[in-house]
C-alpha cells in the first residue's frame, strides 16, 4: 500500500501560485480586513491545503527519505479523498473541459455560493469555539486559493483591457463582468492551461501558468522534463515577458497584484452573506498567545512544514534549492539576512530553522486533521467537480 500511495504521489502534478505568493495574498487580505497575525496565518495554512494534499507533497516526496517520507506517505494514505477534491481548486483546464467564458463564470459563482454556505453553517455546528474558528479560517483560505489560481493559470492578464503600460494590475473577473455582462459575449475567450499537459499543444499548464517569478518550469509533457523559461508564452498584455529577469518578474507580479485585489474582493463578496460574515468576524480577531499555547505551537509547526515542503518541492518561488530563504528553512544554512526577504518570510524561516524537520513533518494537529474530520476541500469542490475528474458544468 505504501508503494501504491508513493506511486500516486509521483505522478505529474498540477500546482498553483508558488507558496510565497499565496502567502502574500493571504497576508494582504488579513491586513485589509483587520485579521490578527494568528488568524491570517491559519487562513494561509488553509490556503496551502489545496497544494499540501496535492502537488507540493507530490514534488516534495521525491526529495524525502526514511522517516520523513514514511510520515508523508502515511498522511496521504489517511486522506486519499482529499487529493481528488484539491484537483478542482486550481482553475486548471482539466482534460480540456473549458469551452467558453461561461464555464469560468460557473466555477466562480458556484464556489462563492458554496463558500458562503459552508461558513454560515459553522455558526450552528455543535463544536467548540476553537474548532469553529479554525474551520472558518481554513475554509476561507482554501477558497481563496482557487480564486488566486485563476490569475496564475489562465491568460487573463494577457489581455490589455485598455490599460496603460505600467498599470499595477488588471481588472478582476467580477469587475470586468459587472461592466460587460454575459461573459460569452466578451471580445476575447479566456483560456487556462490544460492539465494534464499534452505534448505539442501551446496552452498547457506548463506554458501558461504564472506560478513563480522567473517563469521557469519543468516541461512535464516533453521527454526528459526539461527545465525551461516559458517567457515566450507570456509575451502579451500590458507587461509582456521578454525573457529577461526584469520583464519576466513584472509580468508575473501583474498576476500576483491582480490576485491580491481579487482576494480582497472575494472576501467582500463572501461577506454579502450575513451569516458567513458573522463567522469571519468571530474568527478574525483570534489570538492564540494567551489562551491556547498548544495550538500556537501547532501553528508554528504548520508554518514550518509549509515552508519546508514548499522549498523541498521547489514550490516556494521556483527552484527552492538555490534560494537562501529555502536553504535556511531546510536547515542547510543560517537564516538569510537582507535581500528580498520580508518580515513574514523571516519569521517563517526562523521557525523552520529552529524546529526539527521530522517533528514538523508528523503532520499532526488541528490545522491538518480538520480536513479529514470535516471534509473542507471535498465540500468546497462538491458543486464544481465530479468523481470522473471533470468539472460539473451545467447549461
Amino acid at each position: 500500500m505504501a508503494w501504491l500511495v508513493l506511486y500516486c504521489l509521483l505522478i505529474s502534478p498540477a500546482a498553483g501560485f508558488d507558496t510565497r505568493w499565496h502567502s502574500l495574498c493571504s497576508q494582504k487580505v488579513g491586513e485589509q480586513f483587520g485579521f490578527t497575525n494568528h488568524a491570517w496565518k491559519i487562513m494561509q495554512l488553509g490556503n496551502f491545503s489545496a497544494d499540501f494534499f496535492g502537488p507540493v507533497s507530490e514534488y516534495a516526496s521525491k526529495g524525502l527519505a526514511g522517516s520523513e517520507l514514511e510520515a508523508l506517505v502515511r498522511h496521504q494514505d489517511s486522506n486519499p479523498q482529499l487529493r481528488g477534491a484539491a484537483l478542482f481548486l486550481h482553475f486548471d483546464d482539466l482534460s480540456s473541459d473549458f469551452q467558453s467564458n461561461s464555464n469560468f463564470d460557473f466555477l466562480f459563482n458556484h464556489l462563492l455560493e458554496t463558500t458562503q454556505n459552508l461558513l454560515a453553517s459553522y455558526n450552528s455546528l455543535p463544536i467548540d469555539e476553537r474548532t469553529r474558528k479554525t474551520l472558518t479560517l481554513v475554509t476561507l483560505g482554501a477558497s481563496l486559493h482557487a480564486v488566486q489560481d485563476f490569475y496564475s493559470h489562465s491568460d487573463w492578464i494577457h489581455n490589455g483591457f485598455g490599460l496603460a503600460p505600467g498599470s499595477s494590475r488588471t481588472p478582476t473577473w467580477f469587475e470586468y463582468r459587472d461592466k460587460h455582462g454575459d461573459p460569452d459575449q466578451w471580445p476575447f475567450r479566456v483560456q487556462s492551461g490544460i492539465y494534464p499537459p499534452v505534448p505539442g499543444v501551446p496552452n498547457t499548464h506548463t506554458h501558461m501558468n504564472h506560478d513563480n517569478s522567473r517563469l521557469v518550469y519543468l516541461e512535464s509533457e516533453n521527454p526528459g522534463q526539461p527545465l525551461r523559461s516559458q517567457a515566450e508564452h507570456h509575451n502579451a498584455g500590458i507587461a509582456p515577458a521578454r525573457g529577461d529577469d526584469a520583464s519576466d518578474l513584472a509580468h508575473q507580479q501583474l498576476a500576483v497584484n491582480t490576485a491580491i485585489a481579487a482576494s480582497i474582493e472575494w472576501v467582500r463578496k463572501v461577506e454579502e452573506n450575513a451569516d458567513a460574515r458573522q463567522a469571519i468576524d468571530s474568527a478574525k480577531a483570534w489570538s492564540l498567545t494567551v489562551n491556547d499555547a498548544k495550538l500556537a505551537r501547532e501553528l508554528e509547526a504548520g508554518l514550518a512544514t509549509e515552508m519546508a515542503l514548499s522549498c523541498g518541492a521547489g514550490k516556494w518561488d521556483g527552484d527552492g534549492n538555490r534560494d537562501l530563504v529555502c536553504r535556511s528553512a531546510l536547515g542547510r544554512g543560517a537564516p538569510a539576512a537582507g535581500g528580498n526577504q520580508g518580515a513574514v518570510e523571516s519569521e517563517i524561516v526562523g521557525l523552520a530553522a529552529n524546529l526539527f524537520l521530522p517533528f514538523a513533518l508528523k503532520y499532526t494537529g488541528m490545522f491538518w486533521d480538520i480536513h479529514g474530520k470535516y471534509h473542507v476541500l471535498e465540500r468546497l469542490a462538491g458543486e464544481i467537480g465530479s468523481d470522473s475528474g471533470h468539472y460539473r458544468f451545467k447549461k
